[in-house]
Parts: C-alpha cells; structure tokens; sequence
C-alpha cells in the first residue's frame, strides 16, 4: 500500500516534469487548429475559438457506481470533463470548486462528467462522499481515456476540458481550477452556444 504522502510527492513530480516539457514546447507550431496543447500558457483556462473546435472523443463506459454512460446522451448541453484520482492532492483542492460550479451553472443546461483514473474504485467513491460529489465520473483504472484527448495531457492530473453544445472541446485547463475561473469560463461558453446555437 502505497502512502497518501508517497503519492502526494509522485503526483508533484510528474506534475513539475510536465511543466518543463510544455515551457520546451513554446517555440513549436501546432500541428492544427485544435491543437491546443502544443503550447502552454499561463492562463488556468485555454479558450478555443468556435472556428478552430473539434470533437470530442465518442466517451462511453462504466460509471463508478457501474452504471452505464454514453456521453452522446449529453448532446444539447455544455459538458464539462474533470479527469481526477482520489490520490491526488489537487483533484481534492478543486472538487469542491468544481461541485460548486455543477451546482451553479445546472438552470444553463451544464452538465459535469468527472473521469477517475488509474485508481480504485473503493478509494474513489470514498473520495466522491468525502466531498459530497452529485455528479456522476467515469471508472477508468488503466487510464486509458486521457490518451484519447489531445488536448491534455494524460500524465498529470487534474485536467478538464469543457465542450460546447455541439460535443466539441471548446476550452481546455491543464492544472487545478477555481471556482471563478471554471464558473466564468462555463458561463460564457453556455451564453454563446445559446446565441449561436
């Protein structure tokens, strides 16, 4: 059994590699217009313009409760994706934060999908009850999700990507959000979807 402290440290050190990696990665062209993470950026949250969204992935599974999930159920709505493990300090920092943003922006039509990866699912609905969790997250302990999203990067956590009402990745976060950014960032995107939609 490896000790909360031990994976406290791993988590930060994969964290401050990838960190390196991205400031590398500054004098690179993106390969397209979706490309996202080819470069970093000090902002929490990366927009992308409406022109330059692509889809999402096709997200299907099991949730941690074993029910199943299709997220072309969610079409229609601005969904918003947080890819967490409940050895991760961060993801605990930010969960409620994010559990508030759910709560906040649930009359807009904002659906919130968490992703647990690389974990056990008895240690993950425990930390879904530590923080009071309402909204439903995906069991993937090979993490195998991540590496379908090319905006992230499936070696850290947390991440989360936001989706437009067409199912495209329509803003992209690479380290722990605030409840201001997420919530500012969801808001306008739910009030431009309604405008253009």
């Amino acid at each position: 059994m490896v000790s909360t402290h031990h994976r406290v440290v791993a988590c930060t050190i994969v964290a401050v590699g990838l960190a390196a990696a991205w400031y590398l990665q500054d004098t690179a062209t993106t390969s397209g217009p979706g490309d996202v993470a080819a470069r970093p950026s000090a902002a929490a949250i990366v927009q992308v313009p409406p022109a330059s969204r692509q889809a999402a992935p096709a997200l299907t599974g099991q949730l941690l409760d074993t029910s199943a999930f299709r997220l072309a159920e969610w079409r229609g709505s601005v969904v918003v994706v947080n890819f967490w493990a409940s050895w991760c300090a961060p993801c605990g920092d930010e969960a409620p934060d994010l559990q508030a943003v759910a709560d906040a922006t649930a009359g807009l039509s904002v659906r919130m999908l968490g992703v647990n990866i690389n974990d056990d699912r008895d240690e993950a609905r425990k930390f879904v009850d530590a923080y009071h969790l309402t909204y439903p997250s995906l069991f993937d302990p090979a993490g195998e999700i991540p590496l379908i999203f090319p905006a992230i990067s499936p070696r850290t956590l947390p991440n989360t990507v936001v989706l437009d009402r067409a199912g495209n990745v329509a803003a992209v976060a690479r380290r722990k959000v605030t409840r201001t950014e997420l919530e500012a960032a969801v808001r306008a995107l739910a009030a431009e979807s309604v405008a253009t939609g």
